[in-house]
């Protein structure tokens, strides 16, 4: 190698370190900005969960949106269907087999 390489090389490196020093020091600079959002969103979440005790299982106005309703309750919703067919769907193939 010759001398001009080898200065080329560090150049390159010293231009390598100087970025990551930047990037590095951009996201240590950012930490306590990360660190005081997280501390805000643990305060509201921490205020809100005090509100929203009503809305617990163990309470009465608690409503389970997965929870099956009865028959009466989902014929009230809904009209009956009217002139409506129903066909067998054909399980067989075009060579006769069945799937």
């Amino acid at each position: 190698m010759t001398f001009m390489q080898i200065i080329v090389l560090v150049l390159v490196a010293v231009l390598i370190l100087t970025i990551l020093f930047a990037l590095f020091h951009i996201f240590i600079a950012l930490l306590p900005v990360g660190i005081v959002a997280a501390l805000i969103i643990w305060v509201m979440y921490l205020f809100t969960k005090k509100k929203n005790k009503d809305n617990m299982p163990s309470s009465g106005n608690f409503s389970d949106p997965f929870k099956q309703e009865d028959e009466s309750e989902r014929s009230s919703k809904r009209k009956k269907a009217r002139n409506v067919k129903t066909k067998d769907v054909d399980t067989r193939h075009k060579n006769g087999r069945s799937c």
